[in-house]
């Protein structure tokens, strides 16, 4: 008879003790499928809420830790060095970062308002609650206020994080190329709405500014020429935007026409930067005792191309954490990689408690059954020392009688296992539910307040706006197969630790000497 036949007979000969050891490794069953149900479903949510957020990462300015610093400093020489220091984008570093394999798109990108000179901007359907703002100036004059009604938005590099992902759409002409960057062209992309309203096409003109009428007036008299302040750019693109305002937002009744998305106006960054050079330079011929004398030119230049962060798209979101840690070490002091990960973690900390004191428990069960099943095992033993020295003396090895006592519980295991499958997933989604409830109520402060006014991302700000709510809701406890799987090989391994007392013991058996005790 071998040691497999012998193990399913001492099962059945001993029905009690088989019966005692199947709910309890019943009860172990529940209480693991529960616990690793809780914290798969906990990582899932996560997950899949990550799946659905942008894959954006911004290389930007750390304000904190740069304020923090300068707090820091009691000398106030010190700080006023530090205010001079002030920690800027690298055009470098950000070039670096962007050759990553992972990075589909990037936008070196900066932004101003404009005014419109020859075209009107796409009205919002707030203007009755917009009333037009007068004030004083310094002669004692009263000037009307005439608010910017166009977003410049320039790049300096053609492949946006908008077209790649199909939020722009070119519907005639062309984007502007590298070639168009490259000599600072005065070359602009308009959207179609734009387009329509003021009977535009490919190959016409618009002339903008990015100085007030009450400003330019200032100029003029000054002996400055309209050409002076003025950019004009040929319109090469019409493109529609998938990006809109939301009428319904409380922002929207005071909402600029300028801070619509169908008033954009694409061009390239070293195009900007030019006329905006131009722009400063006009204005020192202007008002030469605004300025401080012996200003570097070219950092001028170079201040104006310097976007306030560079936004990079990746192919997963899943990658966005790897992404940070793997390119932080190459951001100079003061700058950093934020993929919006605190707010994120903000709102998952329920999720994140649940997970962690799920996982102490089927720890704790764990590591009872294991003591449990041992001291079983071992305490059993003695009532069967006869029956081991009979099989030692006729020849049958140590190595058989533990394989024995193995599959004994291991079929026990899997009996009480595959009870508490079928109990584990009638009871898994009722109870994860309750506790996510318990979790949820007693963690309110966690939740996050600042909700989404807007259907369309700035220009600073790419991240995904994601509630607490909608992270939640893609918290499901079930008991798949993978699971079940799971919960079986954990059995497996703790009947296998659990029997590794007994072998010792039975290692030190004699077969003689047990058989002449007995007797």
């Amino acid at each position: 008879m071998n040691f497999l036949q012998r193990a399913f007979n001492y099962v059945i000969r001993k029905p009690t003790k088989s019966l005692l050891l199947a709910v309890t490794f019943f009860v172990i069953g529940n209480l693991v499928i529960l616990g690793l149900g809780i914290s798969q479903a906990a990582d899932n949510a996560k997950i899949l809420t990550r799946k659905k957020m942008r894959a954006i990462v911004s290389y930007e300015v750390d304000y904190n830790k740069y304020w923090n610093y300068i707090e820091s400093l009691e000398d106030s020489d010190a700080q006023d060095a530090a205010y001079k220091n002030y920690p800027k984008i690298d055009k470098e570093t950000a070039l670096n970062i962007a050759k990553d394999e992972r990075v589909r798109a990037f936008n070196y990108m900066t932004n101003n308002t404009v005014y419109g000179l020859d075209i009107e901007h796409n009205p919002l359907g707030n203007e009755d609650n917009r009333n037009g703002n007068t004030y004083t100036d310094e002669n004692g004059n009263e000037v009307e206020y005439k608010e910017p009604s166009f977003m410049v938005y320039a790049n300096l590099f053609p492949n946006m994080i908008e077209l790649e992902e199909g939020t722009f759409e070119i519907k005639d002409g062309r984007w502007y190329s590298q070639e168009d960057i490259d000599s600072a062209k005065r070359v602009v992309c308009i959207t179609e709405e734009v387009a329509d309203l003021n009977s535009l096409r490919v190959g016409d003109t618009i002339t903008i500014s990015q100085i007030s009428p009450a400003q330019k007036k200032d100029l003029i008299d000054a002996g400055l020429s309209e050409d002076d302040v003025n950019l004009e750019l040929e319109i090469i693109g019409i493109y529609s935007t998938k990006e809109d305002v939301d009428p319904n937002s409380d922002n929207f009744k005071w909402m600029s026409p300028y801070e619509s998305p169908k008033n954009r106006l694409m061009i390239p960054l070293t195009t900007y930067a030019e006329y905006a050079f131009e722009v400063s330079v006009a204005q020192r011929k202007a008002h030469p005792d605004w300025f401080s004398s012996g200003t570097d030119e070219e950092q001028i230049r170079s201040e104006l191309e310097t976007p306030s962060k560079v936004v990079y798209l990746l192919d997963d979101p899943l990658n966005v954490d790897a992404f940070v840690d793997e390119n932080q070490s190459k951001c100079a002091e003061y700058t950093r990689l934020n993929a919006n990960n605190d707010a994120f973690k903000k709102m998952a900390r329920p999720l994140d408690t649940m997970s962690f004191f799920a996982s102490i428990v089927v720890w704790i069960v764990v590591l009872n059954a294991v003591v449990i099943i041992s001291l079983v095992t071992a305490l059993t033993l003695k009532t069967r020392e006869f029956e081991i020295g009979v099989l030692l003396s006729i020849g049958v090895s140590k190595l058989k009688i533990v394989a024995q006592l193995f599959v004994e519980l291991i079929v026990l295991a899997f009996i009480g296992f595959g009870f508490a499958s079928i109990s584990g997933s009638l009871m898994a989604g009722r109870v994860g539910e309750l506790v996510l409830d318990y979790q949820t109520t007693s963690d309110q402060k966690y939740e996050s307040d600042d909700e989404d006014s807007y259907v369309w991302t700035s220009s600073t700000d790419y991240f995904t706006t994601v509630t607490q709510d909608q992270l939640l809701s893609e918290y499901h406890v079930s008991v798949s197969p993978l699971l079940i799987v799971e919960i079986f090989l954990l059995g497996t391994g703790v009947v296998l630790i659990a029997i590794v007392i007994p072998s010792f013991m039975i290692m030190r058996l004699n077969p003689k000497q047990i058989l002449l005790e007995q007797n």
